[in-house]
């Protein structure tokens, strides 16, 4: 009520200074203004979130598979952008010498696994053969959630050259049964994938041979299965709410062995 009162005073006064000048009214406009977002700004940042969104989960789950510690709230909160979807929004400054565990390369890991995520994709955008449907099916037979690695290309012409851009994707595809903590594990999922391609050097074959015994996706899968409840454990002595990630996924979740219509596949 206080600080009501004298936002009114303030404005009454300089209502007076500013009278009918156009140019004055539009300086003070943009003052003001810039008072306001920097004070928001600042206000944001001061608010610690123990929960996970997809950047923090992924910063926290790549930090974990590259030095095996669990990073701190206040700094994954520090280091997370305004604006994830648009980075060039997004301020760089150098990074902080203070930092107790967050590395550069956990950071960049990141911002990789945060274009590559597509959580709730539709079985029929990924799948194309009868071979590689069963596989998954099979492979992820216990679990929540389907994961694989899509490939999108892109071509772009410019008059005489063509370009041809490819986009690896990973999709996750959600069961009817899938929760927040499912999600989560997704995430973690996609974090150690990521982090084979990088470290191990294991690459992507088809569809069929990743989920086989010693492929990309079986390899993964029984990391996950066994080590997930182990970071999740150490999440929650860092401070982290370790229940489910805080997303809106895409709408689209498969039934196995139903034909409803209601559930897209």
């Amino acid at each position: 009520m206080v600080s009501k009162s004298i936002g009114i005073m303030l404005g009454i006064a300089l209502a007076n200074c500013i009278q009918s000048s156009t140019p004055l009214a539009l300086a003070s406009f943009g003052v003001v203004t810039w008072i306001y977002m920097y004070c928001n700004l600042k206000s944001y940042q001061s608010i610690q979130l123990r929960t996970l969104n997809p950047y923090r989960a992924s910063l926290v789950f790549s930090e974990y598979l590259l030095s095996g510690l669990v990073p701190s709230i206040k700094e994954v909160n520090d280091e997370e952008p305004l604006f994830p979807a648009v980075p060039i929004l997004n301020l760089n400054p150098a990074r902080k010498a203070q930092l107790e565990v967050l590395s550069a390369e956990a950071m960049d890991a990141t911002a990789n696994i945060e274009g590559q995520l597509q959580l709730g994709s539709k079985l029929s955008d990924v799948v194309k053969s009868e071979d590689d449907a069963l596989a998954l099916f099979d492979l992820f037979r216990d679990e929540s959630y389907i994961l694989t690695e899509h490939e999108q290309r892109f071509c772009v012409r410019f008059e005489l050259l063509l370009l041809l851009s490819v986009k690896i994707r990973k999709p996750v595809i959600l069961k009817e049964s899938s929760l927040p903590q499912d999600m989560l594990k997704s995430l973690f999922h996609v974090s150690y994938l990521y982090w084979l391609e990088k470290n191990a050097g294991i690459k992507t074959r088809s569809m069929v041979d990743d989920c086989r015994p010693g492929g990309k996706l079986q390899i993964s899968l029984e990391y996950i299965q066994r080590e997930f409840n182990h970071v999740k454990n150490d999440g929650q002595l860092a401070g982290w709410a370790t229940d489910g990630l805080i997303t809106r996924p895409l709408p689209n979740r498969i039934r196995l062995g139903c034909a409803s219509s209601d559930v897209e596949c």
